[in-house]
């Protein structure tokens, strides 16, 4: 009888976990270095999940700020991201952001990054743009239908 109880925490984490993993179609992108190099060869959406608790800006640095501004977006933890990308090669970096205190930081340990193959991108959109930004996942993925991209079903279980 006491491995019940055991049993039962062990399940419920379980079911924790399954809430907060990627979708079952997302192919996880290991990230593995102090910031992340995203390559498209076509247009594709990335999920980028804030495992840390911080909450962290992510951003894109560019390397002659007079050619072009860069952008950051804020990630708060446990939060979600969507994002389009259709440029070759596409680097994104990390900044914790604390109260009074903010520090790049190794995407590694901090981010988990996803390509979601089966999603389809409007044909009106295009370029390397957020489609959505800092929301639950089911929030997010409510928003990106709301745009217009369709999202591959989950196969039953």
């Amino acid at each position: 009888m006491k491995l019940l109880p055991g049993l039962m925490l062990l399940l419920l984490a379980s079911a924790a976990q399954a809430d907060d993993g990627f979708p079952a179609s997302c192919q996880p992108i290991g990230v593995q270095s102090d910031s992340l190099i995203l390559k498209a060869a076509k247009p594709r959406v990335v999920l980028i999940h804030n495992i840390s608790s911080s909450d962290l800006w992510i951003t894109h640095p560019v390397s002659d700020p007079g050619a072009g501004a860069g952008w950051s977006s804020r990630l708060q933890a446990g939060k979600w991201s969507a994002l389009a990308v259709d440029q070759e090669s596409f680097e994104l970096s990390c900044i914790e952001s604390k109260p009074g205190h903010e520090q790049q930081v190794p995407c590694v340990g901090m981010i988990g990054v996803c390509d979601w193959p089966g999603v389809k991108i409007p044909t009106q959109l295009t370029g390397t743009f957020w489609v959505g930004e800092d929301m639950a996942l089911t929030a997010l993925t409510a928003h990106m239908g709301g745009r217009g991209f369709e999202l591959p079903v989950a196969p039953d279980k």
